[in-house]
């Protein structure tokens, strides 16, 4: 069982289209340093396909809900000022499930947009919260993409690069 220390959400702006191929490849940023990651996935929603002659109710799974994220994190003016510069553009959204950083568990990716708010001011650490909009299916991506990261002295990330894999 994997435990989630250095789980990350990287993003950029959205540059290419969809529809092009190694999508997800390119240079990416930290989006905060997260205390947590909520799923990006919402509840499915359940059909009611129960008749007269059933002695209860049946349902089936239907559609999942557009899901949104609420993610605490450090507030720190590197990131609010990011985050508020980017509030409301469409971005290319990627989490890295995993202990190493770099996605070792997997690799969700989706385009989203995100709006920046502070939390209460207290005596304890001072964070913010990033909502995150899911505009897309999110989808794993670790089979097609390698993640480098380039940390600083403190194991804070000041490059992280998705690379399509090798075809083989």
């Amino acid at each position: 069982m994997a435990i989630g220390l250095k789980s990350r959400i990287i993003y950029r702006v959205k540059e290419k289209e969809t529809n092009e191929e190694n999508y997800w490849a390119g240079e990416y940023k930290l989006l905060m340093k997260a205390k947590s990651i909520p799923s990006p996935f919402g509840s499915p929603n359940m059909i009611d396909t129960s008749t007269l002659e059933d002695l209860v109710e049946t349902q089936e799974q239907g559609r999942r809900s557009a899901g949104s994220m609420e993610v605490q994190g450090a507030f720190e003016k590197q990131y609010k000022d990011e985050l508020a510069n980017n509030e409301g553009k469409k971005l290319d959204i990627c989490i890295l499930y995993g202990t190493d950083g770099k996605g070792s568990e997997g690799i969700l990716g989706f385009i989203g947009t995100e709006s920046f708010s502070p939390d209460e001011a207290t005596e304890e650490q001072l964070t913010g919260t990033a909502t995150i909009a899911v505009s897309t299916v999110p989808r794993w991506i670790e089979k097609d993409y390698d993640v480098t990261v380039v940390e600083d002295e403190n194991g804070y990330p000041t490059s992280i690069t998705l690379k399509a894999k090798a075809s083989n």
